[in-house]
């Protein structure tokens, strides 16, 4: 009997990842933010590829920051009576949604194959939302955290955290 409901399950997990999505509409927009107009740059040559062609980049214009980036779903046969907003945490950005580690589908199909209007955001300097130049737009520099701190990992490659609880062994 087991193997039976087993076998269910599976089938039905299975037909809801291939099962096609019919959408009434899609697109994305951003909300909020500002236009910031940066001048008086050098225009400067970049190597984008080693060994490659120097390309002139001119950083002078108008960017637009601080905006969050919203891509939504709408099935064509509309469920809930209201939308979904997948917000992710964190340093996160939408594409938590999209797909699992593993590389399942995630939340962001699932409920659109139910029937759901969904929306899916990025929020402001985070995926999709864009990143501002800085020190031109933000005042100061940009944190960005390293898979590991180097200073404080130890021989085992794992990180050590002050005052933080450790694992004991069972001898």
């Amino acid at each position: 009997m087991r193997f039976i409901s087993a076998l269910a399950v599976a089938a039905a997990l299975s037909s809801c990842t291939s099962a096609p999505i019919a959408l009434r509409d899609m697109g994305s927009f951003h909300v909020g933010g500002r236009d910031v107009e940066i001048s008086g740059k050098p225009v400067r040559e970049v190597v984008f590829t080693p060994g490659g062609v120097p390309a002139k980049v001119d950083l002078n214009g108008t960017y637009s920051v601080e905006a969050m980036y919203v891509q939504y779903f709408l099935p064509a046969n509309r469920r809930g009576a209201v939308p979904l907003l997948m917000w992710h945490g964190g340093g996160l950005t939408g594409v938590t949604y999209e797909t699992t580690p593993d590389g399942r589908e995630g939340w962001l199909n699932y409920f659109v194959k139910q029937g759901w209007d969904t929306y899916n955001s990025d929020a402001v300097e985070r995926g999709r939302a864009g990143w501002a130049m800085t020190p031109d737009i933000f005042k100061g520099e940009p944190v960005f955290l390293a898979k590991a701190i180097p200073s404080s990992a130890s021989a085992s490659g794992k990180v050590s955290v002050p005052g933080a609880p450790t694992r004991r062994s069972a001898s």
